[in-house]
């Protein structure tokens, strides 16, 4: 039987080098840009802040950490001027994340560096590539799948 390890061709392990790679990049550049590097969770964050992911145990859960752990995270978060807990307006005793004014500029520099590491991106696998690579993955997947090992 052959090591987990051995299968490099795996897709989860592909995404996850993408997903780390396409972070590292956009820390190095937000770093080089001036703003102090961010931990991947407080990234991941952001990414799904921005994506519509908005509410404290959705992010809990996708991010594999306890509502507890996700609340301490956002508190950290306001409190350096990133996020801010206002009301659900479509449930007012639940609460949604929402960026702060005061992260307007580190998400502009964000955008800019997003845009300019997809170009490099391009530049080395190609741009039909890229494009592929973006359609396919934007595709709908359809719900979880089980698939219980046998």
């Amino acid at each position: 039987m052959k090591k987990i390890a051995e299968h490099q061709d795996f897709l989860i392990g592909t995404l996850a080098y993408a997903l780390f790679w396409m972070d590292e990049s956009l820390q190095a550049s937000l770093e080089a840009a001036g703003w102090e590097r961010m931990n991947r969770t407080k990234s991941m964050i952001m990414i799904s802040v921005t994506v519509g992911i908005n509410r404290p145990a959705f992010l809990a859960r996708n991010l594999g950490v306890s509502r507890q752990a996700i609340h301490q995270l956002l508190q950290g978060m306001r409190d350096d001027g990133l996020l801010e807990l206002v009301p659900d307006p479509a449930d007012r005793r639940a609460k949604i994340v929402q960026f702060s004014a005061t992260a307007d500029k580190i998400r502009q520099d964000a955008e800019k560096a997003v845009i300019g590491i997809e170009d490099e991106l391009a530049n080395r696998i190609g741009k039909a590539q890229l494009k592929q690579l973006k359609q396919a993955l934007s595709k709908g997947w359809g719900p979880i799948v089980v698939v219980p090992p046998v």
